[in-house]
């Protein structure tokens, strides 16, 4: 996972497609859709209200803007006043935002449902291969790899030495149920919410799920398929949407047990019921052979529901 996510080509397209069937012809009017379109995180990010007068909406998405911001003061390494950047150059923080702990918290649990497939700790790989390229030997870092020495209380995050952490990996999902939240308590019940991990809640204003295409890895201007979304979140990770180092050569995902760029996949979608799950779990499958996709993802809650 990189320092912060390069802008990116949407592994995810949201599109028009609607479920044939007699619930659209029964769908109330309502008022037309609004959208807010914008960043989180350093990729593109979108939110669709549908059944919300449009004052109402603009208000709205200028709560989510703020929500957007905040957390990015919280997760963002671009930033070197985050919350994480000061962690991983002190190595402890005393006092912490309620919110950072909380992502902190479940991406250890994801770390251990996974087996340590999902790893907040890998970001000194990342800089190991930003700075030496292919020919880095990750063994030099490794002994810095590892969630079990990440210390989380309430008043106390503590990193064992030479320890960093990104949470690119599971941040953008944490955002995007955090905005879900905040529109639901305002009483939206029809929303499709990504802040760069795609979550649908209700129904389209013609009475059709959500749906989103996947995009080939090879190819972003065609889909290799269409999955509905409503109801639930859907993440995709593709090792080489991002890439570490400045040749080109080595992908944004790293085993946390080898250390090395991960090659069994090209690209895998996951839908989960939050879009923190899907976002954690596309990365652990995306970090492994493709033998193991079962195992990581065995009572998490999570599928597999695209791969190449």
């Amino acid at each position: 996972m990189p320092a912060d996510r390069i802008p990116r080509r949407r592994l995810l397209r949201l599109t028009g497609v609607a479920l044939a069937g007699a619930a659209i012809a029964a769908w109330p009017r309502r008022p037309p859709s609004v959208t807010w379109t914008g960043q989180a995180m350093g990729g593109p990010a979108q939110v669709t209200l549908h059944g919300v007068e449009e004052a109402t909406a603009r208000r709205l998405v200028a709560q989510v803007a703020g929500l957007v911001d905040r957390m990015e003061g919280l997760f963002s390494l671009h930033r070197p006043d985050s919350v994480i950047s000061r962690l991983n150059r002190q190595g402890e923080l005393g006092d912490p935002p309620a919110a950072f702990t909380d992502l902190l918290s479940r991406a250890l649990s994801v770390s251990a449902a996974t087996g340590g497939a999902f790893d907040p700790t890998v970001q000194p790989l990342w800089q190991l291969y930003r700075d030496q390229g292919a020919g880095a030997d990750p063994a030099s870092v490794l002994d810095h790899v590892g969630w079990h020495g990440v210390l989380v209380g309430r008043d106390r995050v503590r990193l064992p030495p030479g320890a960093c952490l990104t949470l690119n990996g599971i941040a953008q999902g944490y955002i995007t149920d955090r905005v879900v939240d905040l529109l639901a308590a305002q009483g939206v019940g029809h929303m499709l919410v990504d802040m760069g991990e795609p979550r649908g809640v209700g129904r389209r204003d013609d009475g059709g799920d959500w749906m989103l295409g996947v995009a080939d890895p090879d190819d972003a201007a065609r889909l290799i398929t269409t999955l509905p979304v409503s109801g639930r979140a859907i993440a995709t990770s593709a090792p080489r949407a991002s890439l570490a180092d400045a040749a080109g050569r080595i992908g944004h995902i790293f085993d946390p047990a080898t250390g090395r760029p991960a090659q069994g996949w090209k690209q895998v979608s996951v839908a989960a019921g939050t879009a923190l799950l899907a976002d954690a779990l596309s990365t652990a499958v995306a970090a492994l052979p493709r033998d193991r996709a079962g195992a990581v993802l065995a009572g998490t809650g999570g599928a597999l529901v695209a791969g190449v």
